[in-house]
């Protein structure tokens, strides 16, 4: 569905405002780099001539990613928190109007006739198929994939689309807990095969198609989560990584780490090959810094490996480190690079820095910065924004293995129980999301942490073994006051209010005494109970626990203190037997029904 234009904002409204670079593409003939400014909800045009910003375009809430039309005419950009794809009409550099698809968009890509658009959706867990063709455009169909897809890849021939997930699907009990990468025949319309890592993936982010070399590229973290973080050193909870599946699917994708012995490479964002092919790239906006990758010496390595080998590179520091010039790292003149592009013309390296609001150009054979573009944001950040680029930072942590964001990825969580020392050992629980934590008190499952502002000090203290200045910790804690829950998108009606569904679960809601503990407008009393989730496996010493907020169901799960129940639809049906975590043993299926949709429109 044709959505139409945007009025919201006008170029006046974007000046000082935080530009957030997220995403970039080059013109076909090298003169333009597109960036999409996240939260500043506009695209910047820069002259690769001047080397400045010539114009600022508003496009619509939340752009992501963006590619370009095959006649470099149109742009299309994923308006994430409009549900949309915002188009722009480049040769008057004007927003022409959005395509409906799903719920927030993160990635595009065009098909190799640039008739058809594909996007992934991350909540609604899809791939949106656009015709292009249509005069207004609109969404075809929709392709149904595994939980929050993140950045795509399209075979060359157009007839197979590689998709990413940032979180696990699997119960966090799961001591086997992965994500993977998905492979998408499109001519069918399904997921023909899930490639997993020889050792689990999580954080999916960036992904990259190396054609020549034969393989699918991947980028991701590697979580430790099987064990108790008591130390940093060499990788002992994070390692970040990536993985290379084999196009032909005749060999087993392979993972490799980025970090080294004694140096993490947190938070691996984006992914490129370089322009002849030969070098990949891949932006870590924990460290400020690339990884350069001779794709011909690693492809060597991996052919001369033997396959016990290559099964245990995932957990080798020194894999790429030891065995020649494979791999180094260079600055990315920037703070937090989050995109990468090439240009096909000069070969030249473009990084989009999040948290410096510039655009920094790198030499496209030494990979050394050569200029910086200021896209205009605030010239300081303020206390928000500085404590949001603390809680990015890996630099911060012992060894810059892994940032806040390693565990809680937009503030949100990883979906995987962690023992963490906070409340002994052999207790692990489920990540929380942060969103209302600091409205919330007190902190972590068993509340032994008083306030957000407590959880703060000792996280850094504790889990990235760093002792912070005070001034940083109230930076942080700003961000999470200031950190607002995203409107559901489902179950809600076009002025968002709940539908009808949502309107009968919310009277299940209150029949089956969820109301009691879980009261609006935060759903929760702040207090402990026992429910009777207390894990048979010895793993829980207590039994009661804190009562989480509701708001952001939909974007939580698994759910309850150890994440054991996989769906919503799980609480009640298998987790409650007792009627102890309210009264659903007698509800029908449509009482559960309207009562899961109740919750997924919070």
């Amino acid at each position: 569905m044709f959505i139409g234009l945007c009025a919201s904002l006008s170029r006046a409204d974007l000046a000082g405002s935080y530009k957030s670079p997220t995403a970039l593409a080059v013109s076909h003939n090298g003169k333009w780099v597109y960036v999409a400014n996240h939260t500043a909800n506009s695209v910047s045009v820069i002259s690769t001539g001047s080397g400045r910003v010539e114009a600022e375009i508003p496009v619509g809430r939340g752009p992501k990613g963006m590619v370009l039309s095959p006649d470099n005419e149109k742009l299309y950009v994923a308006l994430s928190r409009d549900h949309a794809v915002g188009v722009v009409i480049l040769d008057q550099w004007r927003f022409w109007g959005s395509i409906a698809c799903g719920y927030e968009p993160w990635d595009l890509v065009l098909s190799p006739d640039g008739k058809t658009l594909y996007t992934s959706n991350f909540i609604s867990n899809d791939i949106s198929v656009i015709d292009l063709q249509n005069p207004r455009a609109r969404e075809s169909r929709r392709i149904q994939v595994s939980r929050t897809p993140t950045q795509v890849a399209l075979s060359p021939d157009g007839n197979t689309l590689w998709v990413n997930h940032l979180l696990a699907e699997q119960p966090a009990t799961d001591p086997s807990q992965t994500t993977f990468v998905s492979e998408v025949d499109l001519s069918r319309g399904e997921v023909i095969h899930k490639h997993h890592s020889p050792g689990n993936m999580l954080l999916n982010m960036g992904l990259t198609l190396a054609a020549e070399a034969g393989y699918v590229c991947c980028v991701h973290t590697r979580p430790n989560f099987n064990v108790t973080p008591s130390q940093l050193h060499q990788g002992w909870v994070h390692n970040n990584a990536l993985t290379l599946i084999p196009i032909d699917a005749q060999r087993e994708p392979v993972t490799v780490l980025l970090d080294n012995v004694n140096s993490g490479a947190a938070n691996p964002h984006d992914v490129v090959m370089s322009q002849d092919g030969k070098t990949l790239l891949v932006g870590h906006r924990g460290t400020h810094e690339l990884s350069v990758i001779d794709m011909d010496k690693l492809i060597a390595l991996l052919d001369q490996s033997t396959p016990d080998v290559l099964a245990q590179a995932s957990a080798n520091l020194g894999f790429l480190w030891t065995s020649g010039d494979i791999i180094r790292r260079v600055p990315c003149g920037g703070l937090g690079p989050k995109g990468l592009a090439v240009c096909t013309q000069s070969g030249r390296v473009y990084v989009a820095n999040y948290y410096s609001d510039t655009v920094t150009v790198l030499h496209p054979e030494t990979f050394e910065v050569t200029q910086t573009i200021d896209l205009g944001g605030p010239a300081k950040m303020d206390q928000v924004r500085r404590g949001e680029f603390l809680f990015n930072d890996g630099t911060t942590c012992f060894q810059r293995w892994l940032s806040c964001t390693s565990c809680h990825p937009d503030a949100r969580a990883d979906s995987v129980n962690w023992d963490l020392l906070n409340d002994g050992m052999r207790n692990p629980k489920n990540a929380k999301s942060l969103i209302l934590s600091w409205a919330t008190p007190p902190a972590m499952s068993l509340g032994v942490r008083a306030s957000m502002e407590v959880a703060v000090e000792k996280g850094f203290l504790f889990i990235q073994f760093v002792k912070v200045p005070e001034n940083d910790l109230e930076a942080v804690r700003a961000y999470l006051r200031a950190a607002e829950p995203i409107p559901s998108p489902w179950h809600r009606l076009a002025d968002g209010s709940p539908d009808l569904q949502a309107q009968r679960g919310e009277a299940v809601f209150h029949k089956a005494g969820c109301a009691a503990c879980h009261p609006a407008p935060l759903y929760t009393d702040m207090e402990m109970y026992d429910v009777g989730t207390q894990s048979s496996r010895d793993f829980d010493q207590h039994h009661a626990f804190d009562t989480p907020t509701l708001i952001e169901m939909y974007r939580t799960g698994p759910y309850l203190h150890d994440g054991r129940a996989a769906s919503l639809r799980e609480v009640f049906t298998v987790c409650n037997p007792e009627d102890r975590h309210g009264r659903t043993s007698h509800l029908t299926d449509a009482d559960i029904d309207d009562l899961v949709a109740f919750l997924m429109s919070l």
